[in-house]
């Protein structure tokens, strides 16, 4: 048999594992297998497996858990070997087979957007990788979950194994990795207990035909869309692997993709008027953008249709406050609401930052809402050596080191906190890629890394482009790209608090920026009759050369990645004279969230005093010499206890920062704040207060210690169960009234704080009195080998002021007895019955909710 027949069989094999393991564990299975081949024999085994381009031109390779499509322009002929394209979508887009010129025009316009889409955005992050043909964003991208459960499948279902890596959200993708179990039986914690993963963003997207998807900076929402977007138009030109790219997508659905800035919406609806017509306008310049002059039949036919996906990016990029040239986020998203409703079949989805999204905009537009979940582990694995070995297919390094910085990345993610932490955002993990490749280290915090970052942008200026460096350009040698840092924050600070740009990134002037220089080198002592001509080239030279700042038209500029920008205002404001004064007046924008937490971590390590200073600020009760008002007053105190997490309590305290005084303010402010019948802040808020509140040490008693304080209730008689006709069980319905006898129940749910008294005090000894109290528990205990709760060592319900979870009936009976034990002051401490937890909740009245039978808003 020859060589190249022994090749090819084992090459179908490994062909066969790319949709199942993802194409970067197939790379690395042929590394381990062929480690000792000769290095021509196994090129010719991975072109075998993944093409001449690596993989990235493949059709139906799976990268990071998402198949891809086969990546490649169709031409103006609008054809595939031959086959005339776009078919498929216009027969659903006209409700006929199209002809030959709407073919033509369909599949132009799904080309170039597609074209345009493919590419992962860098400009701003590393210019060399973003020029040519880019980093490809199907090979780096991962599947995206949210924060939303189901249950898998029955296939999966059968075959989930105990301990298995394919299930295990420290390896496995989010549409297969078990996050959680529905809990079973009441007694045992067991029984029907079912595995659930996280529902997927693109699952939602299919689910709901109107979404908002939420998430963090750099969370990944706008790249969601961009690879949705080029999918779908993928899909469109009848490239079969596009299906494979959207996982857990009806594989017959074919939309026609619509992407729109809602930053570009803003400023037209400013100039033109908030009106649908105006949006309509705008979808239809957005087709026109990729070469297609005639879209109005074509847009008409899909809006009306429902074969259009309308892909709102970036809410949170509309200012608050309308301005001149730009229209206010509410009005901007009243006109989309009102488009929805005119074009009620066409799908949309939204995106936002999750703190920009209020109670108010979530009433005024009414969409169901999903929350992208943080990478896990298992994605960060998936992600990095698909990252490296992008970098290899682009020639920047070879396979050994794309190995190499791949285990160090997903090493130190795994072993260090804090990088840890960093890694669970999209963003952030591919700027550490990007560190380690380049400079073989990592920081350790998040203002540290975008600090690291603009050294490497501004480093690029002091080195020999075209026999000039930056200095040599400007006139003087002994300079360095640094030197112009504080003009640069200067510049973000203004471009953020102006932010007129399409995207949320502030446009500068050339003129303006010429005018900064021309002060700036003058405060630099300049001869003045240089100064002109220095400004003049070193404009020139940071346009053509930087890709930190670029044009935007033909007298303006932009920031290329507006977290640079966050990051340089927030170094500006928290390296003013005023700085303090400046925070407190930008606090109640959350589009200057970002640049606080960015300036602060700047500040940290050269005026830490700065950081208590800002802290005491928020946490006084007044302001100016005047009471603040109480939902300022909470909203600072939430903020404030963000920071202190965000900077590291105990960073501050070594950096002799007096945080005593500080943490217990905040502890009995937030406290009072949960306490606060007027709730003047959204439950959305008040609920990272409780979080909050919990790392700090919840001050309230019986929340974290023993014993708990108790509500007296006197008893009575009443109807247990739904009214008649308000409940879709029959056996929830009664009409016999039931007596209950007086009883205590305690204020506050059972705390992991109190809990874990229990834990460390013998809770588990099946020799204990409360277990030998029941035969049947004892032998659960034994049987089970129990020795803490389910989930107690999960992260996400681990905080010492949060309920108890993953307790089985026996454990929280046991508890209760060892509860009455320890109190031992004649009370006897037990579960309480349905009805008396009814009885607590309602009252005598019968009625569907505590205040009645209105639905909760």
């Amino acid at each position: 048999m020859s060589d190249d027949h022994d090749i090819e069989l084992l090459a179908e094999k490994l062909r066969r594992l790319i949709p199942v393991e993802g194409a970067a564990r197939v790379r690395a299975t042929i590394t381990d297998l062929c480690n000792r081949w000769p290095a021509a024999r196994r090129e010719r085994l991975e072109r075998r497996v993944f093409g001449d381009a690596g993989g990235d031109k493949i059709g139906g390779d799976k990268v990071g858990g998402d198949k891809v499509a086969r990546d490649k322009n169709v031409g103006r002929a609008a054809s595939s070997h031959g086959v005339a394209i776009g078919v498929n979508l216009g027969r659903i887009i006209f409700g006929r087979d199209p002809d030959e010129d709407e073919r033509r025009r369909l599949t132009h316009y799904l080309d170039a957007l597609a074209n345009a889409m493919r590419r992962l955005p860098l400009r701003g992050i590393d210019t060399g990788l973003d020029d040519g043909q880019g980093m490809s964003l199907a090979q780096v991208y991962v599947m995206l979950a949210t924060k939303s459960q189901q249950p898998l499948s029955p296939d999966e279902r059968a075959r989930l194994e105990e301990g298995s890596r394919e299930y295990d959200p420290e390896w496995a993708l989010p549409d297969r990795a078990v996050i959680a179990m529905t809990t079973g039986d009441a007694r045992t914690g067991e029984g029907n207990r079912r595995p659930l993963r996280a529902l997927l963003a693109t699952e939602a997207a299919q689910r709901h035909t109107r979404l908002v998807l939420l998430g963090d900076p750099g969370g990944g929402k706008s790249t969601f869309l961009r690879h949705l977007a080029w999918t779908l138009a993928l899909r469109g030109l009848d490239q079969t692997g596009a299906n494979a790219a959207l996982f857990g997508w009806d594989a017959e659905q074919r939309l026609l993709p619509l992407f729109l800035p809602l930053r570009r919406l803003a400023g037209r609806l400013a100039r033109e008027g908030a009106s649908e017509q105006t949006l309509l306008a705008a979808l239809r310049d957005a087709i026109r953008d990729y070469g297609v002059a005639q879209a109005d039949d074509l847009l008409a036919e899909a809006l009306v249709r429902g074969t259009a996906a309308l892909l709102y990016d970036g809410l949170d990029e509309v200012p608050v406050t309308a301005r001149p040239a730009v229209a206010d986020r509410a009005t901007t998203l009243r006109v989309v609401h009102d488009f929805g409703e005119r074009y009620p079949r066409a799908r949309a989805v939204l995106t936002c930052r999750t703190r920009a999204f209020g109670n108010k905009l979530r009433a005024a537009l009414g969409w169901p809402v999903e929350t992208l979940a943080p990478f896990t582990l298992g994605q960060v694995r998936h992600f990095v050596p698909s990252w490296y070995n992008e970098l290899v297919a682009k020639g920047q390094i070879d396979r050994e080191q794309a190995a190499r910085l791949g285990n160090e990345l997903v090493a130190a993610a795994t072993t260090t906190p804090k990088l840890g932490d960093m890694a669970r955002n999209p963003l952030l993990l591919t700027m550490m890629a990007l560190l380690l490749y380049k400079r073989g280290t990592l920081p350790r915090d998040r203002p540290r890394l975008y600090e690291e970052i603009l050294d490497l942008l501004l480093g690029q200026w002091d080195k020999l482009k075209e026999g000039q460096s930056l200095a040599e350009a400007i006139g003087r040698p002994d300079w360095t790209g640094d030197r112009l840092r504080p003009l640069l924050d200067r510049l973000s600070y203004q471009a953020h608090a102006e932010a007129a740009s399409e995207d949320g990134r502030g446009r500068l002037a050339r003129r303006d920026i010429r005018d900064a220089l021309i002060d700036f080198f003058k405060e630099a002592d300049l001869p003045e009759l240089e100064v002109w001509g220095a400004a003049g080239r070193c404009l020139d030279y940071i346009e053509q050369r930087s890709g930190l700042l670029l044009p935007d038209g033909d007298e303006s500029y932009v920031f290329a990645h507006l977290t640079l920008q966050e990051h340089c205002a927030g170094r500006h404001m928290l390296l003013d004279r005023d700085a303090a004064s400046l925070v407190l007046r930008r606090r109640g924008d959350d589009r200057w969230r970002e640049p606080i937490f960015l300036g602060l971590g700047v500040v940290q390590k050269t005026n830490p005093y700065l950081i208590e200073s800002v802290l005491r600020k928020l946490i006084e009760r007044d302001e100016d010499g005047r009471p603040k008002p109480a939902e300022r007053w909470q909203r600072d105190l939430i903020l404030a206890a963000e920071i202190g997490a965000d900077r590291d309590w105990s960073y501050l305290r070594e950096q002799r920062v007096d945080i005593k005084p500080l943490q217990r303010d905040l502890r009995y402010g937030l406290a009072e704040l949960l306490e606060d019948r007027r709730q003047v802040l959204p439950a959305g808020e008040r609920v990272p207060a409780g979080f909050l509140l919990g790392d700090l040490g919840d001050p309230r008693p019986g929340v974290c210690d023993l014993p708990p304080p108790m509500v007296e209730f006197s008893g009575g008689s009443f109807v247990i169960g739904a009214p008649r006709g308000q409940h879709e069980y029959d056996d929830e319905i009664n009409d016999q009234p039931l007596t209950i006898a007086p009883f205590a129940l305690a204020r506050y749910p059972v705390t992991n704080a109190q809990y874990k008294l229990f834990v460390d005090n013998g809770g588990y000894d099946p020799d204990a009195p409360w277990w030998q109290a029941d035969p049947d528990a004892r032998t659960w205990l034994r049987n089970n080998g129990r020795t803490q709760p389910g989930y107690w060592d999960n992260a996400r319900f681990a905080r010492p002021n949060h309920p108890v979870v993953g307790v089985a009936w026996y454990e929280a009976t046991a508890f209760c007895r060892w509860l009455t034990q320890q109190v031992n002051d004649g009370v006897v401490y037990r579960l309480p019955s349905e009805a008396e937890w009814e009885y607590a909740a309602r009252g005598a009245v019968r009625r569907t909710f505590p205040w009645g039978a209105a639905e909760p808003d």
